[in-house]
């Protein structure tokens, strides 16, 4: 009955994986009207299956409240890119719009990460839920600064951002301090950078504090644990010369007795 559960969630997730690589590909290539309906078909049947088992969880949850304010990032995912193709058209910076659509869906692959039962207890370790929703909001941040970035220099003459491709470069060097450049040549593209620079920093910042602060609590605990082991005991008194080899090999049989 369990395997039978995880069957369908499975499912999702590959069809999500397929429907993101097919939506690159129509970025890319710009295939034809009756193509381009096809994908937006496809696309708009792996939104309505994200969205029933949304929903199927919600309703099999105990406090949908807390449901929904612990999931809340897969609800932007649930958007069809047919619904950013509609908001595009007559735009000059279409591609921008369909790729923050296109973007927005890899927010539904996290959903991969509550599949497993190994994935999901490291993920307590390092750090949890606080951990995922910092992500969550660096990729928000990313999503938007690109598109705000990318709308703001894309017409200037002396811009080298030209399209959405050079624009989330951009975001991810300025977010991540590695490197600042090239130089935005608007006003508005100054002050979206300003405002990467300063959320790049705090998100960094405390991506780095959680995670460090989920090791040491991590280490902690298994040192707790090893205190309380025998056998570990016995180890650490072996290593610092309090028994012999033979002893320790006779206290170990007793205790695993």
């Amino acid at each position: 009955m369990a395997m039978k559960r995880k069957i369908g969630p499975i499912l999702i997730v590959l069809l999500c994986i397929v429907d993101i690589v097919v939506l690159v590909v129509m970025l890319v290539t710009l295939p034809n009207s009756p193509t381009r309906d096809i994908i937006y078909s496809f696309d708009f049947l792996v939104v309505s299956l994200i969205v029933l088992s949304f929903c199927r969880r919600m309703k099999e949850s105990k406090q949908r409240k807390g449901f929904l304010f612990k999931n809340w990032y897969e609800i932007p995912g649930m958007i069809p890119i047919v619904v950013f193709a509609l908001a595009a058209q007559g735009s000059d910076i279409s591609d921008g719009i369909l790729t923050v659509g296109v973007m927005l869906r890899g927010l539904a692959i996290i959903y991969l990460c509550k599949l497993s039962p190994t994935l999901e207890e490291k993920s307590k370790i390092l750090g949890g839920h606080v951990l995922m929703q910092l992500f969550i909001i660096f990729f928000l941040t990313l999503i938007v600064s690109t598109f705000l970035f990318y709308s703001a220099e894309h017409k200037t003459a002396n811009s080298q951002i030209k399209t959405m491709g050079d624009a989330l470069w951009w975001t991810i060097q300025t977010t991540s301090t590695a490197t600042f450049g090239p130089n935005p040549t608007t006003e508005v593209g100054r002050i979206v950078g300003t405002i990467i620079m300063f959320v790049g920093i705090g998100i960094t910042g405390s991506f780095i504090s959680t995670l460090a602060a989920g090791l040491t609590k991590s280490r902690i605990k298994d040192t707790s644990n090893n205190e309380n082991d025998p056998e570990q005991i016995l180890k650490m008194r072996l290593a610092k010369g309090e028994i012999t080899k033979e002893v320790f090999l006779d206290l170990k049989r007793l205790v695993s007795s």
